[in-house]
């Protein structure tokens, strides 16, 4: 981002993201979804992460579901910090979600939230306004995508986010299309999940000026874990998403919007260069 120009708005640019960020400090085959760290996908192009907390004793703890990653958001932060120490002209895309409700806590999610920010608002800075920004207003801030309830408005508000549907979602000052049907219940069935992420491709040249077009390569099932739907499946002819996406975007030009992969990492990083690429 920081040979771009500061007049475009995020959703003007073609960004990587990764699905379930910090899913990589576990094996289990139905929850892992990156091999990478959270430090090593930002230095190799991933600009949106996707942290879901479990907030337990007013501390957020990072899930994926009700399985626990062993991370806390002030790891999550810290790294974040740390990144624009050396690259103070990026930008970081985050959405966090409120994943298993609170325990034991004396606060509500956002309180909690906005604890994390003042604390750490000597090391790090957020773009918590309700509108989608433009590149030159939040180099070297994190903005909040929210997917937690608050009772007064902070960052731009996802928290109308249906399950396991394509939707769109309009505030007052962003307007988005996403899509993020998950469930992949065999490998037979990853031929629909990259239909409708195709389907979303499709729109997004006649609709990405004026509104953020968010796109999940991501999917599972009992018999189609992330790995087999990302990287492909135990069936010689059984393509994974993320070769099947980079096809696509070698045969179309123009911009993507954000695209949430699972294991970014997969071939030499090869779908994450091919969006970073679409801005140049």
């Amino acid at each position: 981002m920081t040979d771009l120009r500061d007049d475009v708005p995020l959703n003007c640019l073609t960004l990587p993201g990764s699905h379930d960020t910090c899913a990589y400090t576990v094996d289990d085959a139905l929850a892992r979804t990156q091999r990478a760290s959270l430090a090593v996908q930002l230095a190799r192009g991933v600009r949106v992460l996707d942290i879901r907390c479990r907030h337990e004793d007013d501390v957020f703890h990072i899930n994926h579901q009700r399985i626990a990653l062993g991370l806390r958001f002030d790891e999550v932060i810290a790294t974040c910090a740390a990144f624009f120490v050396r690259h103070p002209g990026e930008c970081i895309v985050m959405s966090v979600k409120d994943e298993c409700g609170d325990r034991d806590c004396t606060r509500s999610f956002a309180q909690t939230f906005a604890s994390y920010v003042a604390r750490y608002s000597a090391h790090v800075r957020w773009y918590l306004g309700e509108s989608i920004p433009r590149l030159g207003d939040v180099r070297g801030a994190i903005v909040l995508l929210r997917r937690f309830a608050s009772v007064s408005p902070v960052g731009i508000d996802l928290t109308a986010w249906p399950d396991n549907a394509t939707f769109e979602i309009d505030t007052a000052g962003a307007w988005f299309a996403i899509q993020d049907e998950y469930r992949v219940p065999v490998e037979a069935s990853i031929d629909y999940k990259f239909q409708r992420i195709d389907a979303l491709l499709e729109r997004t040249e006649r609709i990405g000026d004026v509104r953020w077009v968010i796109n999940f390569c991501s999917g599972t099932g009992m018999g189609a874990n992330p790995f087999r739907v990302a990287c492909g499946g135990e069936r010689a002819n059984q393509r994974g998403i993320n070769v099947r996406l980079a096809e696509r975007l070698a045969a179309r030009p123009g911009a993507c919007g954000t695209m949430m992969i699972d294991f970014c990492e997969y071939a030499d990083w090869a779908l994450v260069r091919a969006l970073v690429a679409r801005n140049l």
